[in-house]
């Protein structure tokens, strides 16, 4: 009788109370490592698009520099009618448009980036025989990255 009330007497087991706590614990210890690997990836997604955002920047950047960078101060003229356009002649038969068409960069009539990007706000003008170009380019597929905004300014060659 005596090790039949020993054995339920034994106070080794858990609680309901113990059993609970540990639990509770559990639950809180785990919501927090869940939130912060959720921040984790949203961040780097974050950091994600807007490294792919400052690559089309200096892609678009690069393209119309380069298209307009060894002209000569009389080849390059605003397009008439339409604001943020430019063209280049390059010779009597050939010239080139430089700019933004609908909010797209654009250089030599076609478009030079994906339709993944927004352009709103960005600008190119000639100002005496200053070129200037404002580039503002945000991720259409990720609202949170934050909107790049590039500027650029250089001078046409005399002739």
């Amino acid at each position: 009788m005596q090790k039949a009330q020993t054995k339920y007497l034994n106070e080794k087991g858990l609680t309901l109370i113990e059993s609970l706590l540990s639990l509770v614990l559990f639950s809180i210890i785990g919501t927090v490592v869940y939130f912060v690997l959720l921040n984790g990836l949203t961040t780097e997604k974050k950091i994600y698009t807007e490294t792919l955002i400052r690559d089309e920047a200096d892609l678009v950047m690069s393209q119309i520099i380069d298209n307009l960078y060894t002209a000569t101060n009389s080849k390059v003229k605003a397009v008439t009618g339409q604001q943020n356009m430019l063209i280049y002649q390059i010779d009597n038969n050939t010239s080139h448009t430089v700019g933004f068409l609908n909010n797209q960069p654009v250089v030599k009539g076609q478009s030079i980036s994906t339709n993944e990007f927004n352009f709103n706000n960005s600008s190119i003008t000639l100002r005496d025989d200053n070129v200037i170009i404002s580039l503002v380019v945000a991720s259409k597929k990720n609202a949170n990255a934050k909107p790049l905004e590039l500027k650029s300014q250089f001078r046409l060659m005399e002739e």
